[in-house]
């Protein structure tokens, strides 16, 4: 079931290791809306959809985290800074130095938003009030990507051109665990699953890693059955199961907790899933990059829902449910004002 999204009125316009930067946020006063968007005649399927420009027009934001104090943080690569977007729609932007390219971003157990920056090789920390810290990876050209909370306090990131894992205690520590299929591995994404475990997608060597944080030893990797598939996204779902994305496979994938990998195919092709993440309604919801759909499937049957095709040339990227238990992703357009957008049951 397609549910059609008409373009909204939108304002054209762009507008170290260890070394700590304090910078002071730049608010946008409040917003509304841009787009409100009821979808008649399926009130049980599909949300409402509200869209908010971001205070920077040429931002880039590309993933999206909930925060510790009820509101959405979204890293934004072009313009290295991080935003903040509250339940109402008001947002707030926070700079980063410069050549930062944020990419990935997490909560970490202290409370503070920690992220990746692949342009400066960087691991970054910044407190809820702005003030930054970064960590420089100790290898030539790691390009961070994937981060996340771990199990053991720590946090935990991927390195796409090396093939490595990478460990960041709360003082900023870094240690580094090469993945066995080492630079042909390219991992983009990591999440902590039911298990305890660490589980990572190796976009080339189209497997999922498993490394156990206390021993410090990687499990055997589940291989994923589409050859070339690109495993992108990956999430621990409410069901206690690990889900992710295949990129140029064209599914949305659950491993069992026996191991096995099972692919739902999206009907339209080449619709690029990035992210996914649990919806209010009970499904999970995932981005399509280059479809520029929003859509989602029930993870207890493995059939697809409602899909939210948002307005021509919008590229959503990264999802997450938010404090209100609705879902918030990020769109990226070329040559537009960038959105954050809910999907409000």
């Amino acid at each position: 079931m397609n549910v059609q999204l008409p373009a909204a009125g939108m304002l054209v316009g762009f507008a170290l290791a260890g070394c700590a930067q304090s910078s002071g946020p730049v608010p946008n006063g409040a917003t509304a809306p841009l787009a409100r968007v009821a979808n008649v005649g399926l009130p049980n399927q599909a949300p409402l959809v509200k869209l908010f420009n971001t205070p920077t027009g040429a931002s880039w934001p590309d993933y999206i985290v909930s925060g510790p104090d009820r509101s959405m943080w979204f890293s934004e690569f072009y313009t290295d800074k991080i935003g903040k977007v509250r339940m109402n729609g008001q947002m707030t932007e926070f700079s980063l130095p410069d050549n930062t390219d944020i990419e990935g971003i997490t909560i970490g157990a202290d409370g503070n938003i920690w992220f990746t920056a692949p342009g400066a090789n960087q691991i970054g920390r910044m407190t809820p009030q702005g003030s930054v810290t970064t960590f420089a990876i100790p290898a030539s050209d790691p390009n961070p990507r994937g981060i996340t909370r771990g199990p053991d306090g720590n946090v935990w990131y991927v390195e796409f051109y090396d093939g490595y894992i990478g460990r960041v205690t709360p003082d900023g520590t870094i240690t580094r665990f090469a993945l066995p299929e080492g630079t042909q591995s390219s991992p983009w994404a990591i999440v902590t699953g039911p298990d305890g475990k660490l589980w990572i997608t190796e976009s080339f060597a189209d497997k999922i890693a498993r490394f156990d944080p206390n021993s410090q030893t990687f499990e055997s990797s589940l291989t994923v059955p589409t050859q070339n598939a690109t495993p992108w996204g990956i999430i621990t779902a409410p069901d206690k199961r690990v889900w992710f994305t295949e990129r140029n496979g064209n599914n949305i994938a659950e491993a069992t907790p026996k191991g096995k990998i099972k692919e739902f195919s999206i009907a339209q092709p080449g619709s690029y899933p990035e992210t996914l993440a649990p919806g209010r309604d009970g499904n999970l919801w995932f981005t399509e990059m280059q479809a520029g759909n929003v859509g989602s499937i029930d993870p207890k049957t493995g059939k697809f829902g409602a899909v939210i095709t948002l307005s021509s040339g919008s590229i959503p990227i990264g999802i997450a449910q938010g404090p209100n238990k609705n879902d918030w992703f990020c769109i990226s357009f070329y040559n537009q004002p960038m959105q954050i957008g809910e999907l409000a049951f």
